[in-house]
């Protein structure tokens, strides 16, 4: 009978591969560039917004709550992002008036917004108590004065 010859092979080291140092790298690879990205807020409108040269930047009071009242060219109103009928526009800024009444409001109407319905939503607003209103437009470089 032929005999088989096995070696034994305790003289070679094993290799081995530690995969953990390279899972916590790939970790925090994904949490740097999730935290460096930008994410366009889901459901926010684009805007055409007034040009101004003379508008000063509206910086918010970070003490103070802010709202935005948004209305679109077809005459849609949206109050932070949402959809708002018309007829319930009065009843949701009390409601938000009375939670907060140092909350501040911006209204943003796009540039084709006829006027009368601006002056018509700023009525409405200070009718509801807010005794302030900052209106939204897009700040555009002042044009050289020499010819």
């Amino acid at each position: 009978m032929s005999e088989l010859a096995f070696h034994d092979r305790k003289g070679k080291p094993q290799v081995t591969l530690n995969v953990t140092p390279l899972i916590d790298v790939l970790f925090l690879l994904i949490i740097f560039f999730t935290l460096t990205s930008t994410f366009k807020r889901a459901g926010e409108l684009e805007l055409r917004l007034p040009d101004s040269s003379t508008a000063a930047p509206h910086l918010p009071d970070p003490e103070r709550h802010q709202i935005e009242i948004v209305v679109t060219d077809d005459e849609r109103l949206f109050i932070d992002d949402q959809r708002v009928d018309p007829r319930q526009l009065a009843p949701r800024l009390r409601a938000v008036l009375e939670e907060d009444p140092a909350v501040e409001v911006v209204i943003k109407a796009e540039e084709d917004v006829r006027h009368a319905e601006v002056v018509k939503l700023l009525d409405l607003v200070r009718n509801v108590g807010f005794p302030g209103v900052a209106i939204g437009t897009e700040l555009k470089p002042p044009e050289d004065a020499s010819p």
